[in-house]
């Protein structure tokens, strides 16, 4: 049974992440597309909910999310405003 966080399935981006990453690179405009995919369940969530549901989804997947997620991204998402990925993730 596949991973669900969010109302997102999890278990059926592990895949197509896995053919993303290069060693330790990966292609973030790639991974836009997931992260549009992700987006729009995170709307309407209070702060903590994000942080843990991003940091969730960044942790299944290996990503490298930053230390601490701007105020300014998590009012965003809250208000259903598409954000880069590139502000969550190390690059």
């Amino acid at each position: 049974m596949a991973d669900k966080n969010g109302g997102f399935d999890l278990g059926a981006l592990g895949g197509v992440v896995g053919d993303l990453f290069g060693g330790k690179h990966f292609d973030i405009k790639a991974l836009e597309p997931l992260w549009a995919q992700v987006q729009p369940h995170l709307r309407g969530m209070d702060t903590d909910q994000i942080v843990d549901t991003v940091g969730s989804w960044a942790k299944e997947l290996e990503l490298p999310l930053v230390k601490t997620i701007p105020d300014d991204v998590i009012d965003k998402i809250q208000k259903g405003v598409k954000v880069p990925l590139a502000r969550l993730i190390r690059t």
